[in-house]
């Protein structure tokens, strides 16, 4: 992400997106990324969102949508599923499901719910935060970042107000430690449910890409009322 590239729309009245990201930044912030877009174009602005291998990070990727054996193609060059200072949680992966299922007996009568399931996957996230904090001794600004490879699956297996009780949790945990993380919801930016979650977050993040052409990125910032010109990813 060339941030120097980026700038609001109004004219020189408006502030600086450099100066806006850094503050969020430094608060700890949460960004929902909307737009549907190819797959590529999506890792691409995960592997931005995440940061360069060159930069002290601590990363957490949550997979609700992507097979863990995938997750290389989430991360930045230089960096690896593998890594100590890389976190994978797979959530919900229906072939380690099938897998599990057809090795063991089933149990009747026990059963787990999305919302129970959910649950599962905050104190996953939890521990997982909580586990690179100790590590760090503190994490330092932005150093933590957390990228949700998509939240349609939540919002198709949970009552909404379930999810956003979840985001809730999460985004403030990532604030107090002065993370960054994203979120993807690979709708269009006009739909309804993005208005609806968009409080819960500190900046949406809107891709575009028509008929096969350069992706595009605008940053809209509810706290400052502002949004940005349209920049290539």
């Amino acid at each position: 992400m060339r941030s120097a590239e980026i700038s609001f729309r109004g004219g020189d009245d408006s502030p600086k997106f450099h100066d806006v990201l850094s503050d969020l930044k430094r608060r700890g912030c949460n960004i929902l990324v909307t737009g549907r877009v190819s797959e590529t174009t999506t890792n691409r602005t995960t592997m931005q969102l995440l940061g360069a291998s060159t930069e002290e990070r601590k990363r957490i990727l949550v997979l609700t949508d992507t097979v863990a054996r995938y997750a290389n193609s989430k991360l930045p060059g230089g960096t690896n599923a593998d890594d100590p200072d890389v976190w994978v949680i797979d959530w919900g992966d229906d072939e380690r499901a099938a897998s599990r299922s057809m090795a063991a007996p089933s149990q009747p009568g026990v059963t787990v719910s999305s919302e129970e399931s959910l649950r599962e996957l905050r104190g996953d996230i939890v521990t997982a935060v909580s586990f690179f904090d100790e590590w760090a001794d503190g994490l330092s600004t932005s150093e933590l970042r957390l990228s949700f490879d998509s939240l349609i699956k939540p919002l198709e297996q949970c009552e909404q107000e379930t999810v956003e009780q979840f985001l809730r949790t999460i985004t403030a945990l990532v604030r107090g430690v002065s993370g960054m993380a994203h979120y993807h919801l690979p709708v269009p930016d006009s739909n309804s449910v993005v208005q609806e979650l968009t409080p819960l977050f500190d900046a949406r993040v809107e891709l575009r890409q028509t008929n096969g052409l350069v992706p595009e990125q605008r940053w809209h910032i509810p706290e400052y009322g502002q949004t940005t010109n349209w920049v290539r990813l």
